[in-house]
């Protein structure tokens, strides 16, 4: 390699050097292409996401009928009393009006059907899992069932179910049902797959079972126990998006979400893209980012050649002649740049062409120079700073003796040295800086940075100089203040570690009710000015009942996901969450109205929703929340103040509370 580098002429080096400075762009647009593939994965995965979401409250919305439709059939007189024949007409009747059924009955406690749209009844309910969940709940709590072929109708459907009202009737201790139209289902997936071209199915994943699927890639209520996707929703209960192979083996891209309101059925629905479809752009880019790469590489080397040597070699070889002549002590010689080359070539032929005619005054005034920097030399060795001299290329032409003291170096190591080679890398910047700055004629002072003894060791320096030179030499002086650095730095360490720890609840990482009540102040004064903002206080529904069943520990894990889930609702940089007490939090909102305030408590409560904390105690099974809403606007400017913002929030997270918890209000003056 070092043979080959030696006998490499300078027009060879010169197109050596424009390739290796053309692999930076390339390295940059390869990490473009990388970023395009990453960024079209990400985009995948939020589309992806969102059309799950929008798909899984489609759905929902079937569930959300049923529940309404069996909340009103429960309490008909006709099915109250079972009045025959008018109950099976009512319940033909409905059922015809409502396609979304096959069929619709009515149960007796001893789980026969007595009522049924059909005209079907004294045989025995078949699905008795759900009929059970039923007869044993109090109140209108809503069942749905699992998969199965239906008995009467033959088609493939799931059984929605509710108890009825204790009445005096002989209905009483019964349940009203409904068999969801699994085929009605399938047309809106089908709409949903031409519409985005990707496939869904709505799953039951605790039974690996496909319920529903477009393109029809599986039987109704197919059991598919190899399906890698079920065994990831089972971990995550949460809606996500993530890579698995489909029925077929194939990589997909799946997103999952929970279809909400479908009791304990757990139901999730599932929309799958192929990896072909999102890397197709990237993949389009990256052939022809390589093509157009390579012929520019091409053009710009066939260029540089040519113009090397008219530019490069021609003046180079003139400077080159002249020397050698200068060097055989021909006085006389001319170096002949034209004037049409670069002014450093021309400058540089005026140079070795003054050269000539001063080389014998310059050998007197050299041989008077060095007896001066001998003095020199002799009293900066005992100062306790280290002085050196820089000529304009960057390297030292004099080092003091105290370099051995502060660095480790005898003067004579560190002459013709640059400072970068002993200032670690980090820190390149900040001594070309200032060696920028002295070559054009500026001076420093107190420019600290760190540099490397001989030994090894790191410390910290102070370096001061100024110009000695009009050709941008200077004169500099370092001292070392490794000790006072490091004395500063942990001072300031230390006094971030004590702001941290006096403004950030240690539980929930939030600010802290000090950090609240100043920023609270603050805000308010702005809006005084003439802006608004919002206040959110949030309490966790139920918490109390939630720490006495599951323990301290556990409550304070939830409290921590609740945080985080403010924290993430939080956009900008003057918006603020914090521990406002207890399970209480709070969140300011500088620039928000009455009615941005509202929607952001609504996104928070819902993203509170969305965690799946268990909480059996609660109405909803899950943990839930209550928001309390108070804008400045709606205060009487005349007698405002932040304590009375804070009541007014207060005082519609109580109405939130009393009116069932799970809920946004808001208290406008």
């Amino acid at each position: 390699m070092m043979n080959a580098l030696r006998n490499m002429g300078v027009r060879a080096r010169f197109l050596l050097l424009i390739a290796a400075a053309m692999l930076p762009l390339i390295g940059l647009v390869a990490t473009g292409l990388v970023v395009s593939f990453r960024d079209a994965e990400l985009e995948a995965h939020r589309s992806i996401a969102n059309e799950t979401r929008l798909g899984a409250a489609r759905v929902s919305r079937v569930f959300d009928d049923a529940r309404e439709f069996l909340a009103t059939l429960r309490h008909m007189p006709q099915v109250l009393n079972l009045e025959q024949p008018a109950c099976n007409r009512l319940l033909a009747g409905l059922r015809a009006e409502r396609p979304q059924f096959l069929s619709i009955g009515v149960i007796s406690a001893s789980r026969t059907i007595v009522c049924h749209s059909r005209g079907v009844t004294g045989s025995i309910f078949s699905d008795g899992k759900v009929f059970e969940q039923a007869i044993n709940a109090r109140g209108n709590r809503f069942f749905v069932g699992d998969f199965m072929i239906s008995p009467i109708t033959g088609k493939p459907t799931m059984s929605v179910a509710m108890r009825l009202p204790p009445t005096a009737g002989q209905a009483a201790g019964g349940v009203v049902f409904a068999s969801l139209n699994l085929p009605m289902i399938e047309r809106d997936m089908k709409i949903l797959s031409r519409a985005t071209g990707h496939a869904w199915a709505m799953v039951q994943p605790r039974s690996d079972r496909f319920l529903v699927s477009w393109p029809h890639a599986t039987d109704f209520g197919a059991v598919t126990p190899d399906f890698g996707l079920f065994s990831l929703i089972r971990a995550s209960r949460e809606g996500k998006t993530a890579a698995a192979p489909d029925i077929d083996g194939n990589e997909t891209i799946y997103g999952f979400e929970p279809i909400q309101n479908a009791g304990t059925a757990d139901l999730w629905m599932i929309v799958g893209v192929s990896p072909e479809e999102v890397f197709a752009t990237a993949q389009y880019r990256l052939r022809w980012t390589l093509t157009a790469g390579l012929g520019a590489l091409a053009l710009a080397l066939g260029g540089t050649a040519l113009i090397a040597y008219w530019m490069q070699l021609r003046p180079l070889a003139l400077l080159s002649h002249s020397a050698k002549r200068i060097g055989a002590g021909d006085f006389s010689v001319r170096t002949g740049i034209e004037r049409w080359q670069a002014p450093e070539f021309r400058r540089l032929g005026e140079l070795v062409d003054t050269a000539a005619r001063t080389l014998a005054q310059a050998k007197a005034a050299e041989e008077a120079m060095a007896a001066g920097r001998r003095r020199f030399q002799l009293v900066a060795d005992n100062t306790v700073d280290m002085i050196s001299c820089i000529d304009a290329s960057g390297h030292r032409t004099l080092v003091t003796g105290a370099s051995r003291r502060i660095l480790g170096y005898d003067p004579a190591e560190l002459m013709g040295r640059s400072p970068l080679e002993i200032a670690i890398p980090e820190d390149h910047p900040i001594v070309r800086s200032l060696l920028d700055t002295l070559r054009d004629g500026g001076e420093v002072g107190g420019v600290r940075y760190r540099v490397q003894r001989k030994d090894g060791a790191v410390i910290w320096v102070e370096l001061s100089g100024r110009p000695m030179d009009e050709v941008g030499g200077c004169v500099v002086s370092m001292r070392d203040v490794d000790q006072r650095q490091r004395t500063e730095e942990a001072l300031a360490e230390a006094n971030r570690q004590l702001e941290e720890l006096a403004s950030v609840d240690e539980l929930t990482r939030l600010a802290n009710r000090r950090t609240f009540n100043r920023r609270l102040e603050e805000t308010f004064a702005q809006a005084s000015d003439g802006s608004d903002f919002s206040l959110l206080l949030l309490d966790v529904d139920h918490f109390k009942a939630f720490n006495d069943r599951y323990g301290h520990p556990a409550g304070d894990r939830c409290l921590k996901a609740v945080s985080e889930a403010l924290a993430s609702c939080v956009r900008q940089d003057d918006e603020l969450g914090a521990r406002y007490g207890g399970e209480e939090l709070a969140l300011i909102l500088p620039g928000a109205g009455p009615l941005e305030a509202l929607r952001r408590a609504e996104s928070l409560r819902r993203a509170v929703a969305a965690l799946g904390i268990v909480h059996e105690s609660a109405d909803e099974g899950f943990l839930t929340v209550s928001i309390g809403v108070a804008s400045f606007s709606d205060l009487k400017a005349s007698a405002a103040s932040p304590q009375e913002i804070v009541q007014r929030a207060d005082e519609a997270l109580y109405a939130a509370k009393a009116g069932g918890r799970n809920q946004v209000r808001s208290r406008a003056a």
